[in-house]
């Protein structure tokens, strides 16, 4: 039997396995102190565990270092730092309600987790005396995560509603689920926040605040030219809210290390980077512009619905393509075997070291000096290859033709991973029809000519490069859900496709475009030329196609694509697209 001492031990490795694999980052440190658990930096503090603590409170101390794990991966600390106040109570407010937006996105993504917190939280108000006087951002906090996760805390959490429904009126269930909307943004979270503090008068504006930098520079001016100037930096953040972002993604993908996969951990963990919007070399022309960015987003399909949504929808995904199975399988097979064959017959004869070559036997019985006996497996190049698939998400896609993408992709993931050649499947659609938060944007700032792009942009990734296939298999039923595919804009999809690419190691990449047609927005072509979108596309597509650093083939269902890409593929049978997809795989690592 295990000592304490030892089981404490044991307990405690795990704990730092578990924290480390949740924060995304194998870098971080995991400290254990005697004082209140928090982040210093790069590291995590955890409150140190004794037996007593482990038996009756396991799930309390696995909370406390799930929530901090979280909060070093999904927060960055100088985005919220943009927000802060003079006003204590509003700030307390906002952080309040960060920490529920940071419990609430890991639950998102783990069902432990989420069973986690919410015990600790109940633990919580049991220990809060009905009389207690609840101080408001407690009462944010709590209901807060009530209300992005859809859970109920019980009795001990009444007065805290009541508290808040009083604040917010009849506005309470608008303003938690407009801020839900946004759960996965931090910034325009953050933003929307600021809003609503200031709406209901919890958040005193204060626009003469000083910056830090600021207050560097107080000796060399005087007091009036100090307003002035922050006078001015406010009205520049107000004109160009992109700007913090800019600043802070760095942070923002610091906290997203890739780390390496921990199968236990749960569902899709590999797929919880967080992802931006960057600057890029595939660049857009002089006359094509988005009106904001402020509400585009890139995001994982596990996170666009819970869990026992995605099975019902990838078993809904499975019955509608059960007749077209079988064929798919076995075209994905017959690749597979070629692939796995062309692996293993492809030697480099006559070396001075490596693998005996038994045909050579002769020879060193002749002449045992002979060093031109071996033989050296050749590096195959599709081993140092990865394969993207970008999926038009357009609502024009509805029906036989998204449910046949996603298998298609599905299946062939799997065949390129066992042949060891990474892939990744990514969609693209809008947030909205008609323009969704761009367009209000718009028309309150009075509808400026030329606004350019003008609706969100939803990128979506169902399977990220380094994570196993058997993990996002359930994400690609994500494609039936209703109301996920809207509208397509292609130019900007290939470009972030493009620049994923560019970041990967691999020497050859492939990017294969699976598409209806022509880019649609109406929001955006309503208000700019007819071609605007088209035009765009094709610039964009002449930019890759030209620097010749990413393989780029399109596979149109139902239309010409021909117009757009080089290298192209018309299909009018959309159960066609198996085949074609795998034998055009084929040609592109010379099987024969």
């Amino acid at each position: 039997m295990l000592k304490n001492e030892d089981i404490l031990e044991e307990f405690k490795k795990s704990l730092i396995a578990t924290t480390k694999s949740i924060s995304k980052n194998n870098q971080v440190e995991i400290n254990f102190t005697k004082e209140n658990a928090s982040i210093d930096g790069n590291s995590i503090n955890l409150s140190e565990p004794n037996i007593e603590n482990i038996k009756k409170n396991l799930t309390y101390i696995r909370a406390e270092a799930d929530a901090l794990a979280l909060e070093f991966r999904f927060h960055s600390k100088e985005i919220h730092n943009n927000f802060i106040d003079s006003n204590d109570v509003a700030n307390e407010i906002f952080d309040a309600i960060e920490q529920a937006r940071i419990e609430a996105r890991g639950s998102m993504t783990f069902k432990g987790i989420k069973s986690n917190i919410t015990k600790k939280h109940l633990l919580d108000l049991n220990k809060q005396s009905i009389n207690d006087d609840n101080k408001i951002s407690e009462a944010f906090k709590y209901v807060a995560f009530e209300k992005f996760l859809d859970v109920d805390l019980g009795n001990n959490n009444k007065k805290n509603r009541n508290i808040i429904q009083k604040k917010l009126g009849s506005d309470f269930e608008n303003v938690f689920g407009d801020l839900k909307n946004s759960i996965h943004n931090q910034k325009v979270f953050a933003l929307k926040i600021k809003k609503y503090l200031e709406d209901y008068n919890l958040f005193e504006k204060n626009p003469n605040k000083k910056t830090s930098d600021d207050k560097n520079q107080e000796s060399d001016v005087n007091s009036e030219e100090e307003e002035k100037h922050e006078d001015n930096n406010q009205k520049n953040d107000e004109k160009n809210p992109n700007k913090i972002e800019t600043d802070t993604n760095k942070v923002e993908i610091q906290q997203s290390v890739s780390m390496e996969e921990n199968d236990e951990i749960g569902e899709d963990s590999s797929e919880g980077e967080i992802e931006y919007f960057p600057k890029i070399d595939i660049n857009n022309s002089n006359d094509y512009k988005s009106y904001t960015k402020e509400f585009d987003e890139v995001i994982n399909a596990n996170e666009l619905c819970d869990q026992k949504e995605l099975e019902k929808l990838r078993s809904n995904l499975d019955k509608q393509v059960f007749t077209f199975l079988p064929l798919i399988t076995k075209i994905a097979n017959r690749l597979q075997r070629k692939l796995l064959a062309q692996q293993n017959r492809n030697w480099d004869f006559n070396m001075e070291e490596g693998y005996l070559d038994t045909s050579r036997l002769s020879r060193i019985i002749a002449n045992p000096q002979n060093k031109l006996s071996y033989k050296q497996e050749k590096e195959v190049e599709f081993k140092d290859t990865i394969v993207s698939l970008l999926i038009d998400n357009s609502g024009s896609m509805r029906g036989r033709p998204i449910t046949v993408a996603a298998l298609c992709s599905d299946i062939l993931a799997k065949t390129l991973e066992r042949c060891l050649i990474k892939s990744e499947i990514l969609g693209f659609t809008t947030k909205a029809w008609k323009g969704g938060n761009s367009r209000e944007k718009w028309i309150k700032e009075n509808k400026p000519s030329n606004p350019g792009r003008l609706n969100d942009l939803r990128h979506i990734i169902y399977k990220s490069a380094d994570s196993p296939s058997r993990r996002s298999k359930q994400n690609l039923g994500l494609l039936l859900r209703e109301g996920i595919l809207k509208e397509n804009i292609d130019g900007e999809a290939l470009i972030w496709a493009n620049n994923r690419l560019k970041n990967r190691q691999e020497k050859r990449k492939i990017l294969i475009v699976i598409s209806d047609g022509a880019p649609v927005d109406d929001s955006t072509l309503s208000v700019n030329p007819g071609n605007y979108l088209e035009k765009n596309l094709k610039e964009v597509i002449y930019q890759i196609e030209n620097k010749k650093e990413i393989e780029l083939i399109a596979i149109g269902i139902g239309h010409d694509v021909s117009r757009y890409y080089s290298k192209a593929i018309t299909i009018m049978d959309v159960d066609q697209l198996g085949e074609v997809l795998l034998n055009e795989l084929s040609e592109i690592f010379n099987i024969n």
